[in-house]
């Protein structure tokens, strides 16, 4: 599939985000097996917005941007990293990073079904509506084998972050969709790390009091390579890939970081993984598939 694309590069960028990306839901969750999970989360989207702030001020010397810019970057931010990610990491430690990943596939399907409503020309075809059907059949699969293996509050409580995670994440980039714009997407990214980083560290400070927290060289080594690995490397090579390579090729890295994620999660970390889950994270990215296909 790869041979009929001369961009390397892109590919190479590609291959990295599909890799990278998939190694961090292992490095989140050991960031929150072993940290306040909002403050982990916090100071990685805000060293990395400050560093790619700086980059790009300092060096790429970009003009300040406009009040419009400053105010879509901030509903964008609270909506993706605030919620999409804040409530996804939140959540995380209360389930395995396989699970996680899996149940993360559903955003593409949801980002659809909101098009479908809020843009009348994206029309929904009896295959993606056989997708919707198949990935929220994956996920209700998932989530009553998870509950069932690990009854009681902590699971549902980990599901229902996670879900909501994704709803916000589905509705912040169904917005960014509709208000067309033409802005440097690595300012965007910066300017949305930082917009959405704040409030969860605010919320962190008020609620987990992260200063009684003694921060040791095996934190440093998981935030430098979510902040440099998993924010700046992968996040660059995505936009990379998503100006050289056609949109259908780079959206494998949904089906592929999963698989990673599982592998890593059963191996280092011991989930574990039963026939059933892995039923519904088939009928799920199977449904995933058809929605990315013919939306």
């Amino acid at each position: 599939m790869f041979k009929q694309y001369e961009n390397r590069r892109a590919i190479a960028a590609l291959i990295a985000v599909c890799i990278i990306w998939g190694t961090t839901y292992l490095i989140n969750k050991l960031g929150v097996s072993s940290m306040p999970p909002l403050f982990f989360t916090s100071i990685r989207q805000l060293t990395a917005a400050i560093l790619l702030l700086m980059y790009l001020f300092f060096i790429k010397k970009l003009a300040w941007p406009d009040r419009s810019f400053i105010k879509l970057q901030l509903v964008l931010g609270l909506l993706l990293i605030s919620g999409g990610n804040g409530l996804g990491i939140y959540g995380l430690q209360y389930i395995d990073s396989g699970i996680s990943a899996i149940l993360a596939t559903f955003s593409p399907i949801l980002i659809a079904f909101l098009l479908s409503i809020l843009q009348k020309e994206h029309h929904i075809s009896k295959w993606t509506w056989l997708g919707l059907g198949l990935g929220c059949f994956g996920i209700l699969i998932i989530c009553l084998q998870k509950i069932g293996m690990h009854p009681g509050k902590a699971s549902i409580i980990g599901i229902g972050f996670t879900m909501l995670s994704i709803i916000t994440w589905a509705f912040g980039s169904v917005y960014s969709k509709i208000k067309k714009h033409h802005y440097n997407p690595f300012l965007s990214a910066g300017f949305q790390m930082l917009f959405g980083g704040i409030p969860v560290l605010i919320i962190s400070l008020l609620t987990e009091k992260p200063w009684t927290f003694q921060i040791e060289t095996y934190h440093i080594l998981i935030w430098a390579y979510a902040i440099v690995l998993g924010s700046l490397v992968a996040y660059s090579c995505f936009i990379y890939s998503l100006n050289h390579l056609p949109v259908t090729l780079v959206s494998i890295h949904t089906y592929i970081n999963p698989i990673i994620a599982i592998l890593l999660g059963s191996l280092l970390l011991g989930e574990i993984i039963n026939f059933w889950i892995l039923i519904g994270a088939i009928v799920t990215l199977t449904g995933v598939y058809l929605v990315t296909k013919h939306s």
